[in-house]
């Protein structure tokens, strides 16, 4: 079998593993532990008693289950806060939207003691080696920089402006521009096309601007649905004190 992204472990339920029942329910909750890739899978004939006792369940590599079931070799790669399930063996999977996870809901998050953003709990966050915050949940991910700069906020958005103007378009062409500036924060960017060796991305790259700082952010996504989600995400971003 052609070699599948490194993820994580996969929990499902014996009755898929070892009783020969095939998956009809699945989820992707944020993980546990690092090598955890977040997936439970279950056949939906469990009981809650039988899901509860860990011997019940057991981690897997991806490529194991995916010989049991090969329908789920692209959902695997759905990102944190997935849901699908399908009505039976031979049926296609549907995306199910009403089913609550544990960490499913909107927090506030302190970026430093002056700047906030509002994201679901759902996205992980670490901090990268250069100092960048990361959130993500693997389909999308936002990565954020924080910079003084010795200029007014007038200075800083016109040299940002100019230069959003004047992008090398050669490698990736210009799709959208944004301006969505208050009184407060001024804000400008622009959304572009990306590409890696497994899937292409739109990417925004936005600047949230006030005076001596600025929050350049990069905003991924691989589901044209989400680029609401990127710019509610973008506006969230906002100062606490000046």
């Amino acid at each position: 079998m052609e070699e599948f992204p490194d993820i994580g472990g996969l929990m499902v339920s014996k009755l898929i593993t070892e009783s020969g029942k095939k998956p009809m329910f699945m989820y992707r909750e944020k993980r546990t532990v690092a090598d955890d890739s977040g997936w439970r899978i279950f056949s939906g004939l469990e009981s809650d008693e039988y899901v509860n006792d860990p011997k019940n369940i057991g981690i897997y590599h991806p490529s194991h289950i995916i010989e049991i079931e090969p329908t789920i070799k692209d959902l695997l790669l759905k990102g944190v806060g997935s849901v699908y399930e399908r009505s039976n063996e031979k049926s296609s999977w549907y995306k199910v939207n009403d089913y609550k996870l544990e960490d499913d809901f909107i927090g506030v998050h302190f970026l430093t003691e002056k700047w906030t953003i509002t994201i679901n709990n759902l996205f992980e966050r670490t901090k990268e080696e250069n100092g960048d915050l990361l959130y993500t949940t693997g389909d999308k991910s936002v990565r954020i920089a924080i910079w003084n700069i010795d200029q007014s906020k007038k200075e800083i958005y016109e040299e940002q402006l100019e230069s959003i103007k004047n992008r090398d378009e050669s490698q990736s062409v210009t799709l959208s521009k944004y301006e969505f500036s208050d009184t407060k924060v001024s804000r400008i960017g622009y959304k572009i096309r990306e590409t890696n060796n497994e899937k292409e991305y739109e990417v925004i790259y936005g600047f949230s601007i006030v005076d001596k700082e600025i929050i350049q952010l990069a905003l991924y996504f691989d589901n044209n649905e989400d680029e609401f989600w990127a710019i509610e995400t973008w506006k969230s971003i906002k100062i606490v004190q000046q």
